[in-house]
């Protein structure tokens, strides 16, 4: 890992991957993906299935390694790192609210395991060392009331409520960057605003950067900084703040058959 020059914040830069390459079977999952997040800066991405999504977020995260283009966290290229060191980066977020969570440990339990994150401690030691109210704040700010369940076992907790712990123990040690992998699609929808509206607390008051996937089209809309729309690999459409306001799902879907017409004609 090196060290630039490069401003604070993420730079993924001219992303390419291909699946299968050389067989009838190859596929370019990413084709010269780009766009940078300014530190604390929320991103909603959208697109189609087989857009690229969940692939550019792997690609972050180090789950797969690219063809070519790079990958950089406040300056330092995390490019050709594997997954397990850019954790000290990142936190994800996945779409299965069982998976983020040990169902048979307690909240804080499964909290202290969080916050012993890369740190060579037992379990025990790290349950004793970690600060409770420190805890109790995270869990505070969700506004569920889960600060004063804190012994109960998270198999008790709702898919809303779990996936709302989940976010906590993503951002407990605040995050250069939080990936959000279509973190509410397995939910009801009361379920799924109940997560959002968790997400926005957390991210909000941690001011933490954010790339969150979503096929919600009005959390789209309504939530974040920048909507990014891909399609067969590639951002064809940036909107800021600025651009979202007053933006409807038809709009979205006019500005994406434009975007791709004129993508055909520049080929």
């Amino acid at each position: 890992m090196t060290t630039g020059t490069v401003q604070d914040g993420v730079h993924v830069s001219d992303l390419h991957k291909t699946f299968f390459a050389g067989t009838v079977q190859e596929k370019q999952a990413l084709n010269g993906v780009s766009f940078s997040l300014s530190p604390g800066e929320f991103a909603v991405v959208v697109g189609s299935n087989g857009a690229g999504k969940s692939t550019t977020l792997n690609a972050i995260a180090g789950e797969l390694s690219v063809d070519s283009g790079s990958v950089l966290v406040d300056g330092d290229d995390l490019t050709r790192l594997p997954a397990h060191k850019r954790a000290r980066y990142m936190s994800r977020v996945f779409q299965d609210p069982m998976q983020g969570t040990a169902a048979s440990l307690t909240i804080e339990e499964n909290l202290a395991i969080s916050a012993r994150r890369g740190q060579p401690r037992g379990f025990r030691s790290a349950l004793r060392a970690v600060d409770v109210e420190t805890f109790r704040t995270a869990l505070e700010a969700l506004g569920l009331g889960l600060e004063n369940r804190m012994k109960d076992r998270v198999a008790l907790l709702s898919g809303g409520q779990r996936q709302s712990l989940t976010l906590a123990m993503a951002t407990l040690k605040r995050p250069r960057l939080l990936l959000l992998d279509e973190h509410t699609a397995a939910l009801d929808p009361r379920a799924a605003e109940l997560v959002i509206d968790a997400t926005l607390k957390t991210v909000a008051g941690g001011e933490i950067t954010t790339l969150m996937i979503t096929h919600n089209m009005d959390h789209a809309i309504r939530h974040g900084d920048r909507l990014l729309m891909m399609h067969e690999g590639r951002v064809i459409l940036d909107l800021d703040k600025h651009d979202k306001q007053g933006v409807t799902a038809a709009d979205l879907v006019e500005r994406f058959h434009d975007a791709v017409s004129d993508r055909m004609l520049l080929n």
